[in-house]
């Protein structure tokens, strides 16, 4: 059987296309070496969110993009995707000044137009220090609260859009790796797989769509013309630890003292999720670790942030790391890398699209532009995307 499509890779991005292109009566095979949501979607800090520090790189269509997309998540999947309150202290010493935070906390409020969540609210330091004490007290002048989104499991998020892709016909192989694109006057007809008990199999597809992530350049290079380099991941790394003394009720979003970056504190699971770091990563990203370095940093940021914590690496309950598929670039700051999709053609592959970068809040409209082009290249009349108002049903997970 000749597929429509077949889709490289079962993280948020492969499940959303899967389920997008199932719907609109598409043969779909979804092909994925692990566990659906294993990889970089597991890794994430779990929020469902606009990108407020995507103003600062002048990403206002990021910005309103993931805004819509935070809305329509909250609809689709209420059981999943919950409303979050995030503060943030501001300093004396901190890079971005008072007035500075309150005009991005507007901007944020005005490209979420029609949102259901409420609107920013600044705070005097007296304000601040009654709603949350164990902020650190020394050079707070005030902070401010704005509402976004937590997906608690973005596992079981991969798995409700995998589990709707099947209602629809498609396929799903997992623990099945691809070992060869096949290649025949440029086109690119079929991939070839293995399974956990090493059987040989071929998919011929119309088109195939490259959603592995931080292997889609491994993934390219089973194919037989060489391609351009399209990755160049950074690394996230997170610590999860038990609830502590004066920890916050709600998320906080913190400039780290020592270097600027941005990191979060967030109530998860009954526990607390501390993260993430974001510097250049060229390994497998199957070896991927949270270092040494990257604890003490995340215990030091925290314990400077809130004094009365006093973790050490004893209170560690676990430790993960992601890499983010961000696409290659020579730019020396990895924050300043956009977190903007691309979905890329090959021109010696043709049948081919590589899907590069993208977010987790943004999994849905990048499936929507992804599908609409393989009707396109397929030469097709596209029944219109329906994962805008179709609910993702997670009693069945």
């Amino acid at each position: 059987m000749v597929r429509d499509v077949v889709i490289i890779g079962g993280g948020i991005n492969g499940a959303g296309i899967a389920r997008d292109a199932a719907m609109r009566g598409l043969k779909v095979l979804l092909i994925e070496k692990g566990e659906l949501g294993c990889a970089t979607t597991s890794a994430s800090t779990r929020l469902i969110h606009g990108g407020l520090r995507y103003l600062e790189h002048f990403e206002f269509g990021l910005v309103r993009e993931s805004l819509r997309e935070r809305e329509i998540l909250l609809k689709i999947a209420p059981d999943l995707v919950r409303p979050l309150a995030i503060t943030i202290p501001i300093y004396k010493q901190s890079k971005r000044a008072r007035l500075t935070i309150h005009a991005g906390m507007i901007l944020y409020d005005l490209l979420s137009w029609g949102k259901s969540l409420p609107s920013h609210r600044m705070l005097s330091r007296a304000e601040t220090l009654v709603r949350w004490p164990g902020l650190n007290p020394d050079g707070l002048i005030g902070s401010a609260l704005y509402y976004d989104a937590q997906v608690e499991f973005p596992e079981r998020l991969v798995v409700a859009n995998v589990q709707s892709a099947r209602e629809f016909g498609a396929e799903v192989l997992t623990h099945t790796r691809v070992i060869n694109l096949a290649v025949n006057d440029g086109n690119v007809s079929g991939v070839e797989f293995v399974s956990e008990d090493a059987q040989k199999q071929f998919a011929e597809a119309r088109l195939v769509i490259n959603a592995a992530g931080p292997w889609i350049d491994r993934v390219l290079a089973h194919a037989p013309v060489k391609s351009p380099k399209l990755i160049g991941g950074t690394k996230g790394s997170h610590i999860v630890v038990p609830p502590f003394p004066t920890a916050p009720s709600n998320a906080i979003y913190l400039e780290a003292r020592s270097d600027g970056r941005p990191m979060f504190i967030i109530p998860w699971n009954k526990l607390y999720l501390i993260g993430t770091t974001d510097i250049r990563f060229e390994g497998d990203p199957a070896e991927v670790r949270c270092e040494e370095w990257e604890i003490d940093y995340l215990l030091s940021e925290t314990n400077l942030a809130i004094p009365g914590a006093q973790l050490t690496r004893e209170n560690i309950l676990c430790t993960y790391s992601g890499v983010r598929p961000l696409p290659n670039t020579d730019d020396k700051d990895e924050q300043s890398i956009t977190r903007r999709h691309f979905i890329r053609e090959h021109p010696q592959l043709r049948n081919l699209l590589s899907i590069v970068g993208g977010k987790l809040t943004t999994y849905r409209s990048l499936a929507e532009e992804c599908v609409d082009l393989i009707f396109r290249k397929l030469g097709k009349n596209s029944p219109p995307c329906r994962t805008a108002i179709e609910t993702l049903n997670a009693d069945k997970l």
